[in-house]
C-alpha cells in the first residue's frame, strides 16, 4: 500500500468505501493515493506494521490495477505477519480520512485513527471483513482485492490512511495490535 516513504498508499481505500470517520496517531498512518498517483512515487510498495501492543511486525504490499469498471481505485494488496502468537486470528481493520475539510484529509496525520475511528477492511468489494490467522509459528497473510469508488478518492486524491491488525474487537482490548506508521 504505501509507495514511498512518507506513506502513499492505496489498500486503504478497500475499506473506505464504507469509512465516514477513521485516522490519526504520530506513530501509525499513511497517505493514500489513486493508482496514477502511486506510479509517479518510488519503486517501494511496503506499509510496515509495528506492534503497538503484544509482539510481531509485518508489511502490508499494494499493487495497483489498471481502473476497470466502476471502481476509482483497484489493487491487489498482501499483508504478511510473523512474531504474532501463534494460532491467533487478526482482524484487519482501517481508519482514513476521507472527506475532511481543510486539508486535513492528507495533511500526514490520521485524526480518525486517532480518535480510534477503525472500521473492517473488507477482503473484496462487497465481501466479508478481512482476517488473518497465524500459524503455529507465529506468522500468517492473507490477500485483499480492493475495489474503491467515493467522491473523495477520484484519480489523484490523496489521503491519510491507517492500518490495523488486532487479535480483539471492540469493546474488547486487544492484547496484539500491529499498525502502518505515519509519516513524519
Amino acid at each position: 500500500m504505501l509507495r514511498n516513504g512518507i506513506g502513499v498508499s492505496v489498500l486503504g481505500l478497500t475499506a473506505l468505501a464504507g469509512l465516514t470517520g477513521a485516522c490519526s496517531t504520530s506513530e501509525s498512518g499513511a497517505t493514500l493515493a489513486s493508482p496514477s498517483s502511486l506510479a509517479a512515487q518510488s519503486p517501494s510498495h511496503g506499509l510496515h506494521l509495528i506492534a503497538i501492543a503484544g509482539s510481531g511486525s509485518g508489511i502490508v504490499n499494494v499493487t495497483a490495477n489498471a481502473r476497470t469498471g466502476a471502481f476509482t481505485a483497484n489493487t491487489q494488496d498482501a499483508i504478511n505477519v510473523h512474531g504474532v502468537t501463534p494460532d491467533t486470528v487478526l482482524y484487519v481493520r482501517a481508519a482514513a480520512d476521507v472527506g475532511l475539510p481543510g486539508g486535513q484529509q492528507a495533511d500526514g496525520v490520521c485524526q480518525r485513527a486517532g480518535l480510534g475511528q477503525f472500521q473492517p477492511l473488507l477482503a473484496y468489494p462487497g465481501g466479508p471483513p478481512a482476517t488473518l490467522e497465524t500459524s503455529p509459528g507465529g506468522a500468517g497473510s492473507t490477500h485483499i482485492v480492493f475495489g474503491l469508488t467515493n467522491p473523495f478518492t477520484q484519480d489523484g486524491a490523496s489521503l491519510d490512511l491507517v492500518l490495523r491488525l488486532v487479535d480483539a474487537l471492540p469493546p474488547a482490548v486487544p492484547t496484539i495490535d500491529l499498525r502502518t506508521q505515519q509519516r513524519e
